[in-house]
């Protein structure tokens, strides 16, 4: 009898207990989300097999769990993973909507794993999605993002892992049949093997004593001055060195570990790529990055990064953390200049409790239109910094500016 009541390999169920502590630490991931203004979209846990393969990487494709849906012969799938399925949302429902979007989600994902992999097939997930924006901002946030749901969940000692995927896709796609070889040596990380799979390429020398170099670049920042004296990827260089720059500007507690020949999701991100994880756990906590070309494919062109939480790897490190969802402020710098001031003002109020929106990347045009929006929302107002030592709260519901000299004077007068 107890065989016939056992489970599926790679599924379990959840007792109180243990069903009570996700649900506590998915919802304290996505109250942070809130604070920053992302907002939450459910999607279905299967659908039709064809659209959904569309935003699939490789690796995911072979992970599909497919069956024939009785009520109309068609093949449905088990989704693996919750993004393509955020792409084709925004390419369907949401396109004509303000860019940029600001989303969040929470769903169970499955996929096939070989029996004795030790492996789970259902996976609880939370990620946030930030599309619309193609600048070092954006990943900047992103990345700022989860290490501070991280951090508010309890976890320390954070590491963020990071890289590019533009240097090895420009690189590969010069070595002509040579280039599945030189993958896998990549990915083996066997540094032999790579120089065998190098000498057959067909590559120019410059190429090859790139890719022969590129796993010694490992380590910290330093790894990026040494780069930066290859002409080849120097251009994906400074956009690493933007990026971290607007990390650096949220002052977060986390160490930093550049990588420049990780394969991870080559097939699938088209830019930075990142992981953070802690060295008291042994596992990657967020895998996330850019996409730019997943909304194309479903017939709407859009830059697009994000990342994805594994719920269960935070389980024993996490602390409660419960909030409500409405956004408090939009934060606005009235020029780039401003962006370390709009920054620090924005995680002023989100550590005070307030949930803000920041927006550095409008221009005049999308300020003003923001401003406009600002009238019919439910939130306080639009905190338009004009200098360091200007601030100009725009509110709501009267639509009235009122002007102050710092943050202190406007919490005290302003709401």
């Amino acid at each position: 009898m107890t065989d016939r009541l056992s489970l599926p390999q790679g599924v379990k169920d959840y007792i109180p207990r243990k069903a009570e502590e996700l649900r506590r630490v998915e919802e304290g991931l996505l109250e942070e989300f809130a604070r920053w203004g992302y907002r939450r979209i459910i999607t279905p846990l299967f659908e039709y097999l064809g659209p959904l393969s569309v935003g699939l990487g490789d690796e995911l494709k072979n992970k599909i769990i497919k069956f024939v849906d009785p009520s109309t012969g068609e093949v449905v799938a088990l989704r693996p993973d919750i993004t393509p399925q955020v792409g084709r949302i925004v390419a369907t429902q949401l396109k004509d909507g303000t860019s940029p979007l600001r989303l969040c989600y929470n769903g169970r994902v499955v996929r096939f794993e070989e029996k004795g992999s030790g492996k789970e097939r259902e996976i609880f997930q939370v990620g946030c999605e930030l599309v619309g924006l193609n600048s070092a901002e954006a990943d900047g946030e992103i990345i700022a993002l989860g290490i501070k749901s991280l951090g508010k969940s309890g976890i320390k000692r954070l590491v963020l892992d990071i890289g590019h995927t533009g240097i090895l896709r420009s690189l590969l796609g010069q070595t002509g049949e040579s280039r599945k070889h030189i993958e896998d040596a990549l990915k083996k990380k066997d540094q032999e093997e790579l120089a065998r799979a190098i000498r057959k390429s067909d590559a120019s020398k410059k190429v090859k004593d790139t890719i022969k170099i590129l796993p010694e670049l490992f380590g910290g920042r330093e790894v990026l001055e040494q780069a930066k004296k290859i002409p080849s990827i120097q251009k994906y260089v400074k956009e690493l060195e933007k990026v971290l720059s607007v990390v650096d500007d949220y002052n977060l507690d986390c160490d930093v570990n550049v990588d420049l020949a990780e394969l991870r999701g080559f097939n699938y991100y088209t830019g930075v790529t990142f992981e953070i994880l802690s060295r008291d756990i042994q596992s990657t906590l967020i895998r996330g990055g850019r996409y730019d070309e997943l909304m194309g494919k479903y017939g709407y062109d859009s830059p697009a990064t994000g990342f994805a939480v594994d719920l269960e790897m935070l389980l024993d490190y996490t602390k409660e953390n419960l909030e409500d969802n409405q956004i408090h402020f939009v934060v606005i710098p009235k020029k780039a200049s401003l962006r370390r001031e709009a920054i620090h003002l924005a995680e002023w109020l989100r550590s005070s409790g307030f949930k803000v929106i920041l927006d550095l990347n409008l221009n005049p045009e999308q300020r003003a239109q923001r401003l406009k929006e600002n009238q019919t929302s439910n939130f306080y107002g639009v905190i338009l910094l004009e200098t360091p030592r200007k601030l100009k709260l725009i509110e709501s519901k009267r639509g009235a500016g009122k002007e102050f000299s710092n943050l202190e004077e406007l919490l005290k007068g302003g709401i």
